[in-house]
């Protein structure tokens, strides 16, 4: 019975965020509310940079040089062959060494 009583009627109109919450007015009216409560404003986090989430992800440093292990310089990024079309491209380099080895 304590359930039931949650559930509104079948043709009801539930209201999410009235006021200064609204989607529409919160960016303009909640500064104001915090003002006038002296409370003060949360500031957003940094969001993390590709190495330090490459490193999280993977455990390996992705700025540390495999050969001889001092750190590398992040000079550009350049767009290029996605990821997809490059591991097709490898699986039909290994299928071709296949078929020469196999002709030999």
């Amino acid at each position: 019975m304590r359930y039931i009583s949650h559930i509104p009627s079948r043709h009801f109109k539930m209201v999410r965020y009235y006021g200064f919450l609204a989607n529409r007015k919160r960016g303009a009216l909640l500064p104001e509310v915090y003002a006038a409560l002296d409370i003060k404003e949360k500031e957003k986090p940094p969001k993390p940079g590709f190495a330090s989430l490459m490193k999280q992800f993977t455990r390996i440093d992705p700025y540390q040089c495999v050969l001889c292990g001092s750190r590398m310089v992040f000079n550009c990024a350049e767009a290029g062959i996605r990821a997809d079309k490059l591991l097709e491209m490898r699986r039909q380099e290994f299928k071709k060494r296949r078929w020469l080895q196999q002709a030999a």
